[in-house]
């Protein structure tokens, strides 16, 4: 995989216009691009479709947690706009995984199914005394991604820190995709648990999620390019 095929560029924005003035910005430079909540609430979901429609491979950052028939049907509805990957979160449990699972096995169109273990935004404080989990955050991790994995799902995306310890547990054909990774360059805004793109690799990453480096930059084709740099 080339350097600038291991990056996802979180569209996070407000308005159609920002989002695809960033996506002609980046040209055939980009070419996978991750939408959320954030988008998808202000502009539809036919944004997944303007976006397969020119090329680009979409992770719908979903976070599905619901009950297990709700998510394998939002699972397959997803799955017919020829996206990429989704995302639900492992502690919905291991029926609604397998759902999940079920719903895509025998698609002709079979979109990756990625769990969310750990947010980038826990610590350990926060895993500990508000979710009552008698675990450090990188402990939790590590366990939800071997819940997934039994469960069917391709990978995990997890913080940098757990990518080894996952990696060992599920294999090395289980995917790591490290969100809330911040260049040197850049503050560390609202993430808690962060490592530089390189570092993310290094490490065992398969892909990695960048958002305000690139999408906040005056120039986000030279941010891209220079992490794509850091990367090869």
């Amino acid at each position: 995989m080339e350097a600038n095929e291991r990056i996802i560029i979180a569209l996070d924005f407000d308005d159609r216009e920002s989002a695809f003035s960033l996506v002609d910005k980046l040209g055939d430079f980009a070419t996978r691009y991750k939408v959320g909540y954030r988008l998808l609430t202000s502009v539809g979901f036919e944004v997944l479709d303007e976006l397969v429609n020119m090329g680009k491979w979409v992770f719908c950052d979903m976070k599905l947690h619901d009950i297990p028939t709700t998510v394998a049907g939002a699972v397959r509805n997803l799955a017919a706009r020829r996206i990429g990957s989704i995302s639900l979160h492992v502690s919905g449990g291991s029926a609604m995984l397998k759902a999940a699972a079920q719903a895509v096995h025998n698609l002709a169109h079979r979109p990756q199914l990625w769990g969310i273990t750990a947010l980038t935004s826990l610590d350990d404080f926060a895993v500990q005394n508000e979710l009552l989990v008698n675990s450090t955050a990188q402990d939790w991790a590590v366990h939800l991604a071997r819940i997934a994995r039994f469960c069917g799902c391709d990978g995990v995306v997890a913080s940098g820190n757990e990518i080894e310890r996952i990696k060992e547990s599920c294999g090395h054909d289980f995917v790591v995709v490290v969100p809330g990774v911040r260049p040197s360059w850049l503050e560390q805004h609202d993430q808690k648990r962060v490592v530089t793109p390189r570092e993310a690799i290094k490490r065992g990453a398969d892909l990695i999620v960048v958002g305000r480096a690139i999408t906040e930059a005056d120039d986000p084709l030279s941010s891209f390019l220079k992490i794509a740099d850091e990367l090869a």
